[in-house]
This record gives structure tokens, sequence and C-alpha cells, in this order.
């Protein structure tokens, strides 16, 4: 319900980012996909949402690539971190990160050979998103 109002998002931002070290995956992807919908609320807790790009589960790193990915000024100031996910062994996982990288000319050009790489991916998609 939180991610049809964007507005209700950035109000209760904290009790939501609090979410994100639930061990209930279905909570997290739950608390991530409301971040999503505020890029306001992505950019003031972007340190919480880069931390759950080291999860163990997939889906969490992906559901944590999207929502840096609705703020293309997160996406400048951790690229590094998502440039790390071009290595991922999940394929979706390094999709999600070309697609995130996409939103920020910026960090293309200062990652333009890591990305040229993901062109060599065993994955087409990956491949095609590069």
């Amino acid at each position: 319900a939180l991610a049809e109002s964007p507005e209700t998002v950035a109000k209760h931002g904290e009790a939501i980012v609090r979410k994100l070290e639930e061990s209930d995956r279905g909570v997290l992807y739950a608390a991530l996909g409301a971040l999503a919908e505020s890029p306001e609320t992505v950019a003031k807790h972007g340190e919480a949402i880069v931390r759950k790009l080291e999860d163990s589960f997939e889906g969490v790193r992906c559901a944590a690539i999207g929502a840096l990915a609705k703020s293309s000024e997160m996406v400048a100031k951790h690229g590094e971190a998502i440039v790390r996910k071009l290595e991922d062994s999940d394929r979706d996982v390094r999709f999600a990160a070309l697609l995130a990288l996409a939103r920020s000319p910026e960090t293309v050009a200062k990652h333009g050979e890591a990305i040229v790489w993901k062109l060599e991916d065993s994955d087409g998609g990956v491949r095609y998103a590069a």
C-alpha cells in the first residue's frame, strides 16, 4: 500500500528503512519497493540501500539496485558499488546494474570500460543491456 504514495513513503521513510534489517525477504522486497517510489527518500537513505547490494539473496540485490536507479544522483554517488555488481554471479543482478548505470551518463563515462566488458557476458540479456 505504501508504494502507491510517494508522499507517504517520503513522510515515513525512516520507518521503512528500518525494515531493511528484517530477515524476512518479503519484508525486505516490500521495503525496497516502497523506497523506490520516492526518489527523495532514496536520496536520503541511499547508504542503507547500498548495504543491501551485498545481501546473500540475488532478489534483494536486484531490488536494491532498482531502488538506487530511481535517483540518478544516487547512481552517480554509488556508481562504484553498482559497477561491482557487473561481476555478480546472477545474470539478473548484472542486468539490473547495467540498467541503473544507464541513468547516469556521468557514471557510464567514468566506468565505460567495465560496461564494455559486459558486451562479452555469457548472458544475451546482459550483453543487450550493455
